[in-house]
């Protein structure tokens, strides 16, 4: 009686701990799961993160993934196909012969919610890596800079509108009359004034670069086609950023995103190796098809600054004023006409400051510097530059001052930053481009973050969904 008692409470007790250890191996086996999904979410996101596009990262130091995949279609669908492959990877079933898969997980679904392009809501994601970037490299450079130049502005003259006062003089002098002589058919006829100023007018539309420079052969000629970039066509869109993603960092504001350009872009003296534009800067400005045509536009705008700081400048050197009186002075007399002698004078400055300013973008050219404010020493022309304007020019090397690159910087700034963002994503499209299996590479189709949900299964009927955010500001 006393054995078979035993073998009963044996049973029951081993009854017992059985059910135990079969719940514990079972909650075992749940949070097996629940952690080996994490694990397959974690290391597939991880993975499809890191085919950002190499060539973007080591020229601009921005991270996306190119949904292009070096030449497909593109697309978050393509993403989504990575995503899955890999998941499917670290989530395989297949063991050796003799072992047994004790978790039988498998891929239901992943789908992606959200997700995020360079290009949403004005390219806010490369704005924001711009301004991480900046954050620890050359914050304050471009700055410094541009505040000398700024004072050109309404002190130094560079936003007089000379144009006006140009078509102003010309008013008065058209509308003066002149002397009427006989000529040798009897006919009567104005005598003319033969003002040296309309040698420089007649030059004004003409190609700055063909005066300023000896040999333009060479500059650069590169041109693109500009309906095949990003500010020419129609973009693919995203969700845009999250608020969560906004509450880790900030945007680059317009002066840290011009910094941004001048560290990463190539200009006119300053090339850039491997660029399809030699002139990028000035395409960010100008935005013309051609790197001639750009290089042409920046001279133009630069002329215009010159012109009128030039031209101030003029009008307060008591010795030059009396050199354009005297010259107007005596075409006047010859006329006998002295109310040309004020509009007159005022046309051989304008035309003098101008000539100036072609001299100041030669000597810029040419690698040296042009103060803002002139005086009597960096004062290059004289008089008689206004009767063969072109062959007034000289080399002047050394020349201290602002440089080039000094009154590009003001220039940028200066430009719409709605025209700035789009034309520097189009030089990153150039230049990523020209690299092996970038032919059709896209800023619009570039990935910066997305919101995941992921479904997996087991053949013990325990499920498991994993929602995540990720991208390149998540840890």
């Amino acid at each position: 009686m006393k054995r078979g008692y035993m073998t009963v409470y044996l049973s029951l007790t081993l009854g017992v701990l059985l059910s135990l250890i079969l719940a514990l191996v079972e909650g075992a086996r749940i949070n097996a799961t629940r952690m080996r999904a994490l694990c397959a979410a974690d290391t597939s996101i991880n993975s499809v993160l890191s085919e950002f596009n190499r060539e973007l990262f080591e020229q601009y130091d921005l991270l996306f993934v190119d949904t292009t995949y070096c030449g497909g279609a593109g697309g978050i669908e393509a993403v989504r196909a990575r995503l899955t492959h890999y998941l499917t990877e670290n989530l395989d079933n297949s063991t050796p012969a003799l072992s047994r898969d004790l978790l039988g997980m498998r891929l239901q679904r992943a789908d992606i919610l959200e997700y995020a392009l360079a290009t949403d809501n004005e390219a806010e994601a490369v704005r924001r890596q711009v301004a991480d970037y900046m954050d620890t490299t050359l914050k304050g450079v471009l700055i410094s800079g541009v505040d000398e130049l700024t004072s050109g502005f309404g002190v130094g003259g560079f936003d007089y509108d000379t144009e006006s006062e140009r078509m102003g003089v010309q008013g008065q002098i058209d509308s003066t009359e002149l002397p009427v002589v006989e000529n040798e058919d009897g006919e009567l006829e104005e005598v003319p004034l033969n003002n040296p100023a309309d040698n420089v007018n007649s030059i004004r539309n003409a190609g700055i670069l063909g005066m300023v420079l000896d040999d333009t052969s060479e500059i650069s000629r590169t041109k693109v086609e500009l309906e095949e970039y990003l500010s020419h066509r129609t973009l693919a869109s995203g969700m845009g950023i999250s608020e969560e993603e906004r509450s880790l960092g900030r945007c680059a504001g317009e002066l840290t995103y011009d910094e941004y350009i001048f560290d990463k872009y190539g200009f006119y003296g300053h090339l850039k190796e491997g660029s399809l534009l030699s002139y990028e800067i000035e395409y960010v400005i100008k935005g013309k098809d051609n790197d001639w045509d750009n290089l042409e536009a920046v001279c133009r705008t630069l002329a215009l600054w010159r012109e009128g700081a030039n031209y101030c400048y003029l009008l307060t050197d008591a010795s030059k004023m009396e050199e354009a009186r005297a010259l107007a002075l005596t075409l006047a007399a010859v006329l006998m006409n002295p109310e040309l002698e004020e509009p007159v004078t005022h046309a051989i400055l304008l035309a003098w400051a101008y000539v100036e300013a072609l001299q100041d973008i030669k000597i810029l050219l040419e690698g040296g510097g042009v103060p803002i404010i002139k005086t009597p020493e960096t004062w290059h022309t004289d008089i008689t530059c206004l009767f063969h304007p072109k062959s007034a020019l000289r080399s002047y090397p050394g020349q201290e001052g602002p440089k080039y690159d000094s009154y590009l910087k003001t220039m940028l700034v200066l430009t719409s930053f709605s025209k700035v963002l789009p034309r520097s994503l189009d030089v990153m499209e150039m230049d990523v481009r020209l690299t092996p299996g970038n032919a059709a590479f896209k800023m619009d189709y570039c990935m910066q973050s997305f919101l995941v949900d992921i479904v997996t299964g087991s053949t013990h009927g325990h499920n498991a969904e994993i929602i995540r955010r990720s991208g390149y500001y998540y840890a």
